[in-house]
């Protein structure tokens, strides 16, 4: 038996599909896929009497037994399904593939072959296929009368009632288990709670009583559907997810942190990026078994370099970045030094400039790729108190908007986040704290810069920005639970739009913003292109009509000499 990822690339259903990434027999257990290697019958005969075994039949796939109607049976053994009844397949001669759902929905890959048995749960999906040498003999064992007819997947089959159980009893059972283990995420995420450690496993007398189920915060924040515009074809039935290999860079920050574990969430493959400057290595590791933790200065080439070096050599390839690294200061543009502005722009723009040079060579080579930069409404309008800080997101947003129209015929696509006042999702942090090496306080995650004497009144538009973060607290408007849960929809889309704008805030301020433009624009249009009801319009107007009636006039002159020239 070899069991793997399934490589989801184009080629016959026979063919290994080995993506090169193993899967134990531990990881299949945890999905409720069991394994046996039995090379005498009586070996089967007994696990059958144990598990309360009462039918079986032995069927052989080949063409030579099942002639013309061989390719067909084929194919519709590998339709994806579920059986409403634990079975064992037990393989007597040849040997076949079958693939099973794991707890992220991806493919596993099952490579069986003589003397190889599996128990498979009732309401998994799964399917199956011949190899390439196209002949297997399987005995296959259910429990109750010979249930062999599939229930092909669809939205009736995802809430048949055995479907519904063993999603209760062994994916969501797994996932807690898992998440207990992981200080990055809380057990209340899944809106899962009084669930023991010892639970019973799937298949016991005590797995029979499905979980308790709350309505609690965590449940709802997860279990509500946010989802990109139908134009954009996000992730769904008519366009299924891959596993994706992403980099994010600042993955420490409230944002950041959001799309690592909603990245995670969905089994996607994450290199998570920390800051030098303010994460010690060891709180990068342990993540997540699909997580590689590491560090990065952002404004170093040589730093974000080795990052992409990294990312290939453990994964193999990258499908995305997204850059959630940034730094802010608030306070008045004339407060803020040479060192704290060119930290902004250096932080903000050229780190994402080093991002983009040092990984497009790669995305141009692969022939894909997809950049997800977050810049913000201020990449979008001024904001007092945030001067510098708006500069380096006006250059991200400039930047990014001329390189997707360089890169478009590489299929490489970018999009700009711009998201507008996001709650940060670790509440219970103090309010105030300061960033080691800065000596400025903290609040929420900007920096904030003691006014000057000019700028101290509590009134002051410099002050602004310090005032409406003060005023909000934890109350921001936006979640950022679901803004990652967008984001990740928008790496996995067909159609990534420029921009995407996160939250009313940013959707009203930028539009508020746009019409100003618009408006200023036509109040002084007519400095260049006058209207008729302009003074010197009219007069403007006739001149032109009389030049073009004498240059009638001219060319008819020409015609009657010529005539009488000729005549």
């Amino acid at each position: 038996m070899k069991a793997y990822w399934y490589d989801n690339l184009p080629g016959d259903q026979r063919e290994p599909h080995d993506s090169g990434r193993e899967v134990s027999i531990d990881q299949l257990s945890r999905v409720g896929v069991l394994y046996y290697r039995y090379p005498d019958l009586e070996q089967v005969d007994a696990l059958a009497t144990e598990r309360s075994y009462k039918n079986r039949d032995v069927i052989t796939v080949s063409p030579g037994v099942m002639g013309d109607v061989y390719e067909s049976k084929v194919k519709s053994f590998f339709a994806e399904h579920m059986h409403e009844d634990e079975e064992i397949r037990y393989i007597r001669d040849g040997k076949g593939y079958f693939d099973v759902r794991n707890e992220g929905d991806e493919w596993v890959r099952i490579l069986l072959e003589k003397d190889d048995l599996i128990i498979l749960p009732a309401g998994i999906y799964h399917r199956f296929t011949t190899d390439e040498s196209n002949f297997i003999v399987a005995m296959r064992l259910f429990k109750e009368e010979p249930k062999w007819t599939p229930l092909n997947r669809g939205p009736d089959v995802d809430v048949n009632p055995y479907r519904q159980e063993y999603v209760h009893k062994t994916l969501k059972l797994y996932l807690v288990r898992r998440l207990k283990r992981m200080d990055a995420f809380k057990v209340e995420d899944l809106g899962y709670h009084g669930v023991a450690a010892d639970a019973p496993p799937n298949g016991s007398d005590g797995a029979a009583k499905q979980p308790e189920q709350t309505t609690s915060p965590g449940r709802a924040r997860h279990e509500l559907k946010v989802e990109l515009p139908s134009s954009c074809d996000p992730p769904g039935p008519n366009n299924p997810p891959k596993q994706l290999v992403w980099i994010i860079f600042g993955a420490t920050g409230h944002i950041g942190r959001s799309l690592t574990s909603c990245a995670l969430r969905h089994n996607d493959l994450v290199v998570a990026v920390g800051q030098t400057h303010v994460n010690p290595p060891a709180s990068m590791q342990n993540w997540h078994p699909n997580c590689l933790g590491t560090l990065c200065d952002v404004r170093t080439r040589s730093s974000v370099e080795a990052v992409i070096t990294k990312a290939i050599a453990h994964f193999g390839h990258i499908d995305l970045i997204a850059n959630c690294s940034g730094t802010a200061i608030i306070g008045a543009c004339e407060d803020q030094d040479e060192h704290e502005i060119r930290n902004q722009i250096e932080t903000n723009f050229m780190g994402t400039l080093n991002i983009l040079q040092l990984s497009l060579p790669y995305f141009r080579e692969q022939a894909h790729g997809r950049y997800l930069i977050f810049s913000s409404t201020t990449g979008a309008l001024g904001v007092p108190g945030l001067g510098p800080y708006c500069a380096s997101k006006y250059a991200v947003e400039g930047l990014i908007e001329a390189l997707l129209y360089e890169v478009d015929a590489f299929n490489i696509k970018a999009t700009l986040v711009e998201p507008g006042l996001v709650r940060r999702d670790d509440p219970d942090q103090p309010e105030r704290e300061k960033i080691v090496g800065t000596g400025l306080p903290l609040y929420g995650h900007f920096l904030i810069k003691p006014a000057s004497e000019p700028y101290s009144n509590p009134t002051s538009p410099a002050q602004h920005y310090k005032r409406m973060v003060q005023w909000l607290g934890d109350r921001q408007p936006t979640s950022v639970v679901k803004s990652a849960e967008l984001v990740w929809q928008l790496g996995h889309c067909s159609f990534p739009p420029l921009r995407l704008l996160l939250g009313s805030f940013a959707v009203e301020s930028i539009r508020d913003r746009l019409r100003c433009v618009i408006e200023e624009g036509e109040d002084w249009r007519e400095l260049n292109w006058p209207s008729e009801e302009s003074p010197g319009a009219g007069d403007e107007k006739e001149e032109k009509e009389e030049k073009e009636e004498l240059d009638r006039d001219e060319e008819a002159d020409d015609d009657v000499k010529v005539e009488t020239t000729n005549s």
